[in-house]
């Protein structure tokens, strides 16, 4: 099904403009470089959603809603965030100021999925160019999410929290979260728990199996704020059950993990603060491929034991001389990683298949910021060293050639230099110019830069652990890459016009050494590939690509009471080197809301719309997918300052779609055919209440 012509004429009318959706008007005392309504906002250097308000299972999912952002589905709770045409490790996912580490090698439990989304109180986009600042490797953008522990109080300690629930009748998906706080205004101990639940849900071609889901999430804080210095230190748990990957070739069993952190700052004097972040985390994860799906023949049951831990560190000093600001600081990331594949029914078989694996970086960066009379510049300039190594590899318990050849390729990856290092440089120029008052111009260059992840390359046995690509293609991993570099500009502008707000921007990237599979040139693993799935493999391997697009945000208010607003997002991404597009890139896509809102109600009808996307990757035999529009409904009605009533129906009229960034599906016998794309949701009604004190 084609997108719908008038909406296509709307979205290409609107192309200068664009937009952002939520619920209310916004106030006319906003700052003139925001377009601001309930739960969202948009400027020249960022986009803000209160995730709180979202009826949602995956915090990923709001990201859709974001000007140039989209999400890669493998799964109900496994979002992969996608913004401006990269995705993965090329996005670098903040929580509470820090990343986590990943227990399993394909991405199932993604950042995002730490984040539960009653338990999230914001979810931060930096439009454009990361600050180098910001993370170490932002070379495709950045995204923080704030865990919501509440405030503190007044001269007494006070309690206060919210009891929320939420349920969606579509896979009888139920969501409960609770928070209680004890603060005053120099303390607060804040505990947090949420709990999801839900059974397979359902399309209009047939139900899609495994998509249950089970995840529990809490969190325990204390936090000081007074005489110039703050702290805080948390203590949380992800416990996530039996939860189907449908677009992944097993399920999962179990992610166990444990995350603890702490934050401080300290004035040093009127000018000069001190800032430290430290968080860690451990992973226990067990997936297979037999016991949520109908699995192969007993000798071929799989089940990968892999874990995960890592330590991050940040340490800043800012001084701020009024008109000029200076930020210097160092970081790391250090991170080790392990997955073993083996069959219950055969003692015997074991696939070593990444041991011992480490992955180490240190950052030094330093940033200056120059405020003018109309405007602002900043300079940033960043060096990281990665350094990387793994142990040796084995495999036992197979038979034959296939025997044989295995242990040939694992003796080749024992034999090779594994104990790797990278050192690169990032700079990153900005220049903010307001033109007026309701007018602000961005102007930004950049140089960022991301060294090879652990699968790409030690990946030493043909598998599809692959970070979540989900293309059903065996990869195998290459020691020799380099680096990849992306040179990168930006040009936007945010400005009011009467009652119009727009916010749209441009961008360019030119990629130099992407990391991406090609067909593969060992002819051992080609061999191995071929008897296993009977396809040969890729290998992971530099190439040239570009990426280039424009997304915009637009408000209009008619009145007091009606508001309309939307986003729109156009990417393109292909190689430079050969004709080929890049893989999994979300097709242009416009969202267009109407809301009313009257006293303690609100109202929002919303036309989500997907164009056609014909520009594939050929190198993994990437389909293409016809577009499609979607109309949704939302409500939420607040009786009382303490109560809100919520409501929601998506895919109101219960259109077939396939979302072009979810995966295929893996799983044999389904409703839905193993080799196509999964479909989308059917008509879904959603409620909450949420009590707050």
């Amino acid at each position: 099904m084609k997108i719908h012509k008038g909406v296509a004429l709307v979205a290409s009318l609107f192309l200068p403009l664009a937009g952002i959706a939520e619920n209310n008007a916004a106030t006319t005392d906003a700052e003139p470089e925001e377009i601001v309504v309930v739960g969202r906002s948009v400027s020249t250097s960022s986009t803000r959603i209160e995730v709180e308000r979202e009826i949602l299972v995956d915090t990923a999912a709001a990201l859709r809603d974001i000007p140039g952002a989209n999400v890669n589905r493998n799964g109900l709770v496994t979002g992969i965030a996608q913004y401006r045409g990269m995705f993965g490790d090329r996005v670098a996912v903040d929580i509470d100021q820090l990343g986590v580490t990943s227990g399993g090698p394909n991405a199932m439990d993604t950042p995002l999925s730490y984040m539960s989304p009653m338990m999230t109180e914001e979810l931060v986009v930096s439009r454009g160019i990361a600050g180098v600042s910001l993370a170490p490797e932002a070379i495709g953008g950045h995204i923080s999410g704030k865990t919501s522990r509440g405030e503190f109080g007044g001269d007494e300690f006070g309690l206060s929290g919210m009891l929320g629930t939420r349920y969606s009748d579509n896979g009888d998906i139920t969501t409960t979260a609770a928070r209680l706080t004890m603060a005053n205004q120099v303390h607060r101990i804040s505990v947090i728990a949420e709990f999801d639940d839900g059974d397979d849900i359902a399309t209009p071609e047939g139900r899609i199996r495994p998509s249950r889901l089970s995840r529990d999430r809490y969190d325990l804080s204390y936090a000081f704020s007074g005489r110039g210095r703050h702290l805080l230190a948390y203590a949380g748990k992800l416990d996530t059950g039996n939860t189907g990957t449908p677009a992944l070739p097993m399920d999962i069993l179990l992610i166990d993990t444990e995350l603890f952190g702490a934050q401080f700052g300290i004035d040093v004097s009127a000018q000069l603060t001190i800032d430290g972040r430290f968080s860690y985390n451990d992973v226990e994860h067990e997936m297979d491929n037999f016991s949520l799906r109908q699995g192969p023949a007993a000798p071929m049951h799989r089940l990968n034991t892999a874990s995960g831990s890592g330590s991050q560190f940040h340490l800043a000093a800012n001084l701020d001389r009024g008109v000029s600001e200076w930020v210097f600081g160092v970081d790391g990331i250090g991170a080790d990683h392990e997955s073993i594949i083996s069959n219950p029914n055969n003692p015997m078989f074991q696939v070593n298949n990444f041991i011992d694996v480490k992955r180490d970086l240190f950052g030094v960066f330093g940033e200056w910021t120059r405020r003018l009379e109309r405007g602002e510049f900043e300079i940033g300039l960043r060096y990281n060293r990665v350094a990387t190594d793994a142990g040796e590899t084995s495999a036992t318990g197979m038979m034959g050639m296939m025997a044989a050849n295995v242990n040939l390729l694992a003796a080749s990856f024992n034999e090779s230099k594994r104990d790797l290092n990278w050192g690169t440089f990032d700079g990153v120029v900005k220049y903010h110019h307001r033109l007026a008052d309701s007018t602000e111009w961005t102007f930004e260059v950049g140089r960022k830069s991301r060294a090879p992840s652990y699968q790409e390359l030690y990946l030493w046995l043909p598998l599809q652990a692959t970070g979540g690509l989900a293309d059903g293609r065996t990869y195998i991993g290459n020691r020799g890459l380099k680096a990849e570099r992306s040179t990168e500009v930006v040009v936007g502008v945010s400005t009011y016009v009467g009652r119009l707000a727009l916010s749209p921007q441009v961008y360019y990237r030119r990629v130099t050494d992407y990391i991406q599979g090609v067909p593969s040139t060992n002819m051992l693993a080609n061999m191995v590939a071929t008897m296993m799935s009977g396809r040969t493999p890729l290998q992971f391997d530099n190439v040239d690509a570009e990426i280039f697009g424009f997304d915009a945000a637009w408000r209009f208010e008619l009145n007091e009471a009606l508001l309309v607003d939307g986003i729109v997002s156009l990417v393109r991404g292909r190689r430079t080197d050969v004709q080929d597009d890049l893989y999994r890139l979300s097709p242009f896509n416009v969202r267009f809301g109407l809301t009313y809102s009257i006293a303690d109600w609100s109202l929002k009808s919303e036309i989500a719309a997907y164009a056609r996307q014909d520009f594939v990757s050929s190198y993994n035999e990437e389909s293409e997918t016809p577009g499609y529009w979607l109309v949704n409904l939302g409500l939420t009605w607040n009786p009382q300052a303490s109560l809100r009533v919520e409501a929601r129906m998506d895919n109101l009229l219960n259109e077939t779609y396939q979302d072009h960034v979810t995966g295929i599906n893996r799983v044999a016998n389904t409703d839905i055919p193993s080799g196509m794309r999964l479909y989308g949701a059917e008509r879904t009604l959603s409620v909450g209440l949420i009590y707050s004190f």
